[in-house]
């Protein structure tokens, strides 16, 4: 986390305590590569630019609600801190991944857009194969009585 950032207005602007320990995490999980042989800027690389996970399991593993989580994701995405790059579906193994955003750097000038934070996906997995599963179990009824 860089002086900039936390000297920003969007960062002095930011109201909600979770929010700031969740931005912390964020920064806590990118991964760096060091040029030894460079200096300056140019020494580091970031690896994993816009392919940071962090699930409701680990928040709440890290001392936050479910409810404190998502408000605080909310009002990163608002101040353009982080922005969702894929949603996720609440499935095993389908989360969503976060990146890092450049946004907070307008924060506070009429540059500065501030999208609606993306709704999830798990909507769409909801009640899957329940038509099937009542047809199946009719069949099957209707053939024990025919035998």
């Amino acid at each position: 986390m860089g002086h900039d950032l936390l000297h920003s207005k969007a960062y002095r602007d930011l109201t909600y305590g979770p929010a700031i320990k969740v931005l912390n995490w964020f920064h806590e999980k990118v991964k760096v590569k060091v040029d030894k042989k460079k200096r300056g800027k140019d020494r580091y690389h970031v690896l994993n630019d816009g392919e940071i996970d962090f699930t409701y399991r680990e928040a709440d593993f890290r001392g936050l609600s479910a409810q404190q989580f998502s408000k605080a994701l909310r009002e990163l995405h608002s101040f353009g801190f982080i922005e969702k790059k894929k949603p996720g579906s609440a499935l095993k193994g389908d989360w969503t991944v976060f990146g890092l955003s450049e946004r907070w750097k307008a924060y506070g000038t009429p540059d500065f857009l501030s999208p609606e934070f993306p709704k999830s996906v798990h909507w769409v997995n909801f009640g899957f194969g329940t038509k099937q599963k009542r047809a199946r179990k009719k069949v099957r009824y209707e053939n024990s009585y025919l035998a």
